[in-house]
């Protein structure tokens, strides 16, 4: 608001110089009737003088002065203040240069003699240019603030996939300043997943020809700290090939960050898992403890009969291992009791952790906290939850080696709060992820995960696994109180 209440101020302050007296008070008294502050100065050195100490938005210079050139005075006025607009008074031997004048940018000029018509008319064109400017400035600031304020990441890349443009949505949705991604060469194709970048880089490089349509795709970004988030990287329709300053043609596009939606229909789709798991574990439980408990029963009398006879072994112990089964369908299947309370993940993250410590200098491997700070606190019970990130750093300490490095890392989604922890793996352990949540495992790959992915589904989150490359990473997330 002070800005630009001093550039309208600007605009109605005006400099008159002539080397003529009458000249000066003619312009000056006309000007000043018309509501302009006006001063005057009778050489180019007073002239430039008082253009350095205030700021005027109109300048009106006779063409012909001693000392100095108007033209060159023009020039020294402009360099002080780009903006000034320039009105040459101008005799008939001079008119030439009033023309020449005009095309290398001054503004107007006055014929001497001029009349007071010809001065209102020049002030009125000067009006309309003025306020067009205005208009224009504040549609750029609109524009400006739009574009930096959209919760849309907003870029521009050239044929080689660098970055010519990027909104401050960089800096919250990927933590990067605009400086930092637009220095960087390779950013943005940097930051797609590596196991999205290929297809998306066709995509891009694809965009740039002639018949390519705008593409619309999900994939999967990284934040400066490692987080990846959930995307759809969209291009903007090319009605006609839009140029950088270099002159290089140009994309733009946006990303949209989906994450929150998509740990939304992951949460709908376990919810159903879980119905569907539990009405199918409680049947099978049902039906099979009944004729197992005869089985088992015939097989030790059998046994009893005859010690020598493999067969009744062999049967007794499969029998046995159908009830421990049965015994961890009952356990999933069994209410568990939560009592929540605010609480904070990254303190849990980290008294989990100091806990495990001997764990981890056993096995020599390194931990390290990347916390998020200043994290809301979630409605959660925290001695349950201490227990599922006990259980997620276990299960990935089955597989590490000496130096690997378990990582806990919490960050945050505009719902949803989340903790991963990753760890590199080999690539024959945990093939079978959607088994790592189901209580049927044998093979003691899951230590407790069933009972912990129930758990924080009864708190409203959400317990999910996934490879990426050769590392196994769990993500907890849940939601941010209302």
């Amino acid at each position: 608001m002070g800005d630009s209440m001093d550039e309208k101020s600007s605009a109605r302050r005006v400099l008159v110089v002539d080397d003529d007296p009458g000249i000066c008070k003619l312009l000056k008294d006309a000007l000043n009737r018309e509501g302009y502050e006006t001063d005057a100065a009778g050489s180019p050195r007073e002239a430039i003088k008082l253009a350095g100490e205030r700021d005027y938005g109109l300048v009106f210079l006779d063409i012909r002065m001693p000392e100095m050139n108007g033209l060159e005075l023009a020039a020294r006025i402009k360099e002080q203040n780009p903006e000034r607009e320039i009105v040459f008074i101008t005799g008939h031997e001079s008119y030439e240069s009033a023309l020449q004048a005009i095309k290398l940018g001054a503004y107007d000029y006055l014929r001497k003699p001029f009349n007071l018509s010809e001065l209102n008319l020049c002030l009125k064109r000067y009006q309309e240019k003025y306020d067009l400017r205005t208009k224009a400035r504040s549609a750029e600031r609109r524009y400006y603030d739009l574009v930096q304020n959209i919760p849309l990441l907003i870029w521009v890349l050239g044929p080689d996939l660098d970055l010519h443009f990027v909104n401050d949505a960089a800096r919250g949705m990927l933590g990067y300043t605009t400086d930092e991604a637009l220095k960087t060469r390779g950013w943005f194709l940097g930051r797609i997943h590596p196991d999205d970048r290929e297809p998306i880089e066709r995509l891009l490089r694809k965009a740039f020809t002639s018949e390519a349509a705008p593409f619309s795709s999900e994939c999967r970004v990284l934040h400066k700290n490692g987080t990846t988030i959930h995307t759809i990287l969209k291009s903007f329709p090319r009605v006609e090939a839009r140029q950088a300053e270099d002159g290089r043609e140009v994309l733009e596009g946006v990303i949209v960050d989906i994450t929150d939606r998509v740990l939304l229909e992951k949460a709908i789709v376990q919810r159903e898992k879980l119905k569907t798991l539990g009405a199918i574990s409680a049947e099978v439980a049902h039906e099979i403890r009944n004729p197992l408990t005869s089985i088992g029963g015939f097989a030790q009398r059998l046994k009893d009969k005859r010690p020598d006879l493999a067969e009744g072994e062999i049967i007794l112990k499969e029998s046995r291992r159908l009830e421990r089964l049965l015994d961890r369908i009952r356990d999933y299947l069994r209410p568990v009791e939560i009592q929540p309370t605010l609480c904070s993940v990254n303190e849990l993250v980290r008294y989990s952790t100091e806990l495990l410590e001997n764990e981890f200098e056993q096995r020599r491997v390194k931990v390290r906290l990347a916390l998020k700070e200043d994290l809301p606190r979630i409605q959660a019970d925290p001695d349950i939850l201490t227990q599922v990130f006990i259980n997620l750093a276990r299960t990935s300490l089955q597989s590490m080696e000496s130096g690997d490095e378990l990582i806990f890392r919490s960050s945050e989604s505009d719902r949803n709060i989340q903790v991963t922890v990753r760890c590199r793996v080999p690539e024959r352990k945990f093939r079978n992820l959607d088994g790592l949540f189901l209580p049927f495992d044998e093979e003691g790959q899951s230590l407790g995960l069933p009972h912990c992915y129930k758990l924080i589904r009864k708190m409203g989150g959400l317990l999910s696994s996934e490879r990426e490359g050769d590392e196994l990473v769990f993500t907890a997330s849940f939601p941010k109180r209302s």
